[in-house]
């Protein structure tokens, strides 16, 4: 992916889209959702975003952007991170949240609740088992690569002895057509998604997944 190209107008704010060409202002431009450590401002018309391009790129444009649309990105990844009280509704589902990243448990974690889902996280695949077995989540939300015990791994672990659990992959690493096959067929996992998530495709995905799961 290329990454989001400055107009010669006005440098380091008004950037033009590389996926559909359309100029705009970073400071007006809402903050992606994705699942990454650092949000950055999305096309209005595309929803392309500097996740979706080469951490070279990305370093390159927080380098050079104004100091006003960094702190601007600062206060809402703290905005994101904050954990107000939680008002559960009666019959809600429970999502458990495994990543050895805390940022990005954080970023999840505030995401979901913000879809109307009970949140758990894990920041181990052992520490994950040891949740699923105690708390019985509707679905588990899982890294692929994790030291000691991978999210594949885990999956499989976890359809093996609570079949009727949900397990949503994610990576940014085993993204081809073989892994995603493979995760379906050895690992029985129910979705596989790629990094920078798109939290309009995941929450769809929960969507599908705990309906599925209420018919069942």
């Amino acid at each position: 992916m290329v990454a989001l190209t400055e107009t010669p107008a006005i440098p380091h704010r008004i950037v033009l889209c590389s996926s559909c060409s359309t100029p705009f202002d970073t400071f007006q431009a809402a903050w992606c959702s994705c699942v990454t450590k650092t949000i950055s401002p999305s096309c209005p018309r595309c929803g392309f975003c500097l996740c979706k391009s080469t951490p070279n790129a990305s370093r390159n444009f927080w380098f050079r952007a104004p100091q006003e649309l960094i702190d601007r990105r600062n206060e809402e990844e703290r905005r994101r991170a904050r954990r107000g009280p939680e008002a559960v509704a009666l019959g809600a589902k429970r999502v458990l949240i495994v990543d050895d990243d805390e940022e990005i448990r954080f970023i999840a974690d505030y995401a979901l609740r913000e879809m109307g889902y009970v949140t758990l996280t894990a920041s181990s695949a052992e520490l994950a088992l040891e949740i699923v077995d105690r708390e019985m989540p509707d679905v588990v939300l899982t890294d692929a690569l994790m030291p000691k015990l991978d999210g594949r791994e885990l999956c499989r672990r976890i359809k093996a002895k609570h079949p009727r659990v949900k397990v949503v992959v994610m990576t940014s690493l085993y993204t081809s057509a073989r892994y995603r096959d493979e995760a379906y067929r050895v690992f029985h996992a129910d979705d596989y998604l790629a990094k920078p998530i798109d939290f309009q495709k995941l929450e769809q995905s929960l969507e599908r997944l705990t309906t599925k799961g209420a018919a069942a």
